[in-house]
């Protein structure tokens, strides 16, 4: 399991409020589900690597 930070939360939310997209859209776009983005942007998550993954690399994307 791996720890999705504070940090790391406040991209995932600055992301998709710049990008405009609804959480539907962004769980859509990132390959995960609405319960899950939920706890990435609360932060302070524990997260399957594979999930991680996910979030991290939409996070680079178009960086």
């Amino acid at each position: 399991m791996l720890r999705i930070t504070t940090t790391q939360a406040k991209a995932i939310r600055r992301k998709r409020a710049d990008l405009g997209l609804t959480k539907k859209l962004a769980c859509k776009e990132i390959g995960i589900g609405y319960v899950t983005l939920n706890n990435l942007e609360r932060g302070e998550y524990m997260t399957k690597p594979s999930i991680y993954a996910k979030a991290m690399e939409w996070l680079a994307k178009d960086y």
